[in-house]
């Protein structure tokens, strides 16, 4: 049997990635935010270390710590969702790159084993867990399923589901763009896209030009 490649070391703790990742959406916020209007300076480029009680961007009651910054009408803005989406296809062409040369063992000959590759391997090592589900029509779609998605698993808004929902869908952009530079480090190109069946479960779908 095959050594899985992923539990030969841990890199860095699960729950600290997650938390880190979970800056991306709030992060792109404030930079749009810096970018749309460049005479907006931001209060923590004024000194070296950021305090608890130091605004983080000039968007309203924004301070480390808090999820004020979700609530910027620049959530849903394409400046935004094409960042998130870059930050992780940016992601996905290096880790498939890192996880290839890891398991060297394991052969990758057609999208169907890329697609498994993306279940088995990239998303173990983002989120300590496998996919739950890949189906394919063969003729270069797929379906992959995360009953549980953790990005957003944690997302709870006080004002309720229909709110949480509306932050968790800017979330799925960065998954989106792991799966597209996946794909395009086998050069495929690729539309992805994803949508939450019942939160916290979160289905992608993919279209090539390829039939398997």
């Amino acid at each position: 049997m095959t050594e899985d490649i992923l539990d030969k070391q841990t890199y860095v703790s699960s729950t600290s990635l997650q938390f880190l990742l979970q800056e991306l959406v709030p992060t792109s916020i404030r930079v749009s935010h810096k970018l749309l209007d460049p005479t907006v300076s931001t209060f923590a480029e004024e000194s070296e270390q950021t305090r608890i009680d130091q605004q983080l961007s000039t968007i309203k009651s924004d301070f480390p710590g808090t999820v004020n910054v979700l609530d910027s009408p620049l959530l849903d803005n394409d400046e935004v969702t094409i960042r998130v989406e870059s930050y992780g296809y940016s992601l996905g062409l290096k880790i498939a790159e890192v996880l290839l040369y890891k398991s060297s063992g394991n052969k990758v000959v057609d999208i169907l084993d890329i697609m498994k590759f993306v279940c088995r391997d990239v998303w173990k090592c983002l989120y300590n867990k496998q996919m739950d589900n890949l189906r394919t029509n063969h003729r270069g779609t797929f379906v992959l399923v995360d009953n549980n998605y953790k990005l957003i698993s944690l997302l709870n808004s006080s004002k309720g589901m229909q709110e949480t929902l509306s932050k968790a869908k800017v979330y799925l952009w960065f998954p989106c763009g792991v799966i597209r530079g996946i794909l395009m480090s086998f050069g495929i190109e690729a539309n992805v896209s994803a949508e939450i069946t019942q939160f916290p479960a979160v289905v992608f779908n993919i279209h090539t030009s390829i039939n398997n």
